[in-house]
């Protein structure tokens, strides 16, 4: 089964390198200007042109003005956009490009250096165009695993959780964020589901190391199957659920069901698997546009496979075989 990877999006990149030559012409790049200090050992610069940023460290033990690493931070997306905005499709062989453009011709670094450019910090993601509500979706999201979303910053239209010390999960209202912007064609009920890893060791799970991985059609196919799964810890209930021709007793549950109080107590309940059997069960009980979890998965399968025209996609990928053994894909 081939899939057609044209929508993972890379928004953010920070790559950590020791290798001292690199580190040199960084810092001697006169293209780079000095913001400021962090600390008593960080200094940051900021390209003239770009949205490129260097946070260049100190060791505490040595004198003078050399570093012993410097972290070079991206934003992919905005750039392919001339940092205006990243609410349309960025696919992989537009991101490589990007990444070229960006180490090879504007920071002057060797393809054969790329490998000594390690990524520590990675935030991808997919933008989808749901058919509902995006209020009652937005709100509807309220827990990853046992973690609960809070909104951002007191914004209704933005929930984030921090579902470990490394990794955060987001979901937000994409098309409100640009609504002021029409030139820039984005849909207004664009959704997007993103996930930030800022630890080495779960961005290696993706089979990413260095810079030289992302130019990986594998790596695409691996970041993708990975926002299916965090997906599928995602739990989302219906605000406004269409209880027509249900049942009293399918109604009475649908209903007590969609209100937080409900979740909580499941999560309290000293049964381990409590909670994981009451989601399922919540699941199946919804149908059709009710069920919001499998619609809006169905989506993102959709947007990430292209199954039909591939009308912009670039590249293939073998998908790994029995991933999707068990889904039932409700598209035409």
């Amino acid at each position: 089964m081939y899939l057609a990877f044209q929508s993972i999006m890379l928004d953010f990149l920070k790559f950590r390198t020791f290798y001292q030559k690199v580190i040199n012409n960084l810092v001697n790049n006169t293209d780079f200007e000095q913001l400021r200090s962090k600390g008593n050992h960080t200094t940051i610069y900021q390209h003239t042109k770009q949205n490129i940023k260097l946070e260049c460290r100190r060791s505490k033990n040595t004198a003078g003005n050399e570093f012993i690493f410097v972290d070079i931070l991206i934003t992919p997306h905005y750039y392919f956009n001339g940092n205006k905005h990243n609410g349309n499709d960025f696919s992989p062989e537009d991101c490589k490009e990007v990444l070229t453009e960006i180490f090879f011709s504007i920071l002057e670094i060797k393809p054969s250096e790329f490998i000594e450019l390690q990524l520590i910090n990675l935030e991808y993601g997919v933008n989808v165009i749901p058919d509902m509500s995006m209020k009652n979706l937005i709100e509807g999201i309220i827990y990853y695993k046992k973690t609960p979303f809070i909104f951002g910053s007191n914004i209704t239209t933005y929930k984030i959780t921090n579902a470990t010390s490394y990794k955060q999960i987001k979901a937000y209202d994409k098309g409100i964020q640009f609504i002021n912007y029409p030139q820039y064609n984005i849909q207004r009920n664009t959704f997007r589901f993103e996930v930030r890893s800022k630890q080495a060791k779960n961005i290696r799970k993706l089979g990413i190391y260095s810079l030289c991985d992302l130019f990986s059609d594998e790596v695409y196919q691996k970041i993708g199957e990975n926002l299916l799964s965090e997906w599928e810890n995602v739990l989302i209930i219906n605000l406004e659920p269409n209880l027509t021709g249900l049942k009293p007793t399918e109604v009475k549950y649908i209903t007590e069901a969609s209100t937080i109080e409900f979740w909580i107590t499941k999560l309290q309940n000293p049964y381990r698997n409590c909670y994981a059997r009451e989601v399922k069960k919540y699941y199946h009980k919804l149908q059709n546009m009710n069920n919001l979890h499998h619609t809006i998965k169905v989506q993102i399968l959709d947007k990430i496979f292209e199954l039909l025209s591939g009308a912009n996609s670039k590249q293939e990928v073998l998908v790994k075989s029995g991933f999707f053994k068990n889904e039932k894909i409700l598209s035409d």
